[in-house]
């Protein structure tokens, strides 16, 4: 389809982007934007990292979870080990929902603060955890969750 390709390319050149090396994540919207280009149209659930340097420079995203249409299993001690290895110094975390909604669940809430909790200890800190939900969002940071 002609808007599959288009999709392809947008993410392509969204993902150089933001890769290059010196690339700053300067607003909220230019990481929902990756984020929805990367995770709306699947139909099972993904949970990916992006790893950030001091200044808020793009070092790697990782779609490091993979699920089923309503769940994945988290490995908090993988994100950490991740974290370490490429000496990222926050992280915005990020999955979707095939269901189309993006507001989070309890399981949502409670992975997050383990997740936090566990980067803190490390210095890592969680700028973020954005829920792509179709085209829709849902950020912990812009609703207090964090």
């Amino acid at each position: 389809m002609k808007g599959d390709q288009i999709i392809k390319q947008a993410l392509t050149i969204l993902t150089s982007r933001l890769t290059q090396p010196g690339a700053v994540i300067t607003s909220p919207e230019l990481a929902y934007d990756f984020l929805k280009l990367k995770l709306a149209e699947l139909q099972y659930e993904v949970f990916g990292v992006m790893f950030l340097d001091n200044q808020h420079r793009v070092i790697e995203f990782d779609a490091m979870f993979r699920g089923t249409f309503d769940k994945a299993t988290i490995h908090v001690r993988e994100i950490a080990k991740k974290a370490l290895l490429l000496n990222a110094a926050a992280v915005i975390l990020s999955h979707n929902h095939p269901s189309q909604n993006s507001t989070p669940s309890q399981a949502d809430i409670r992975i997050t603060e383990e997740i936090k909790k566990s980067l803190n200890f490390f210095e890592v800190r969680v700028l973020d955890h954005v829920i792509i939900g179709g085209t829709n969002k849902y950020s912990f940071a812009e609703n207090g969750l964090l």
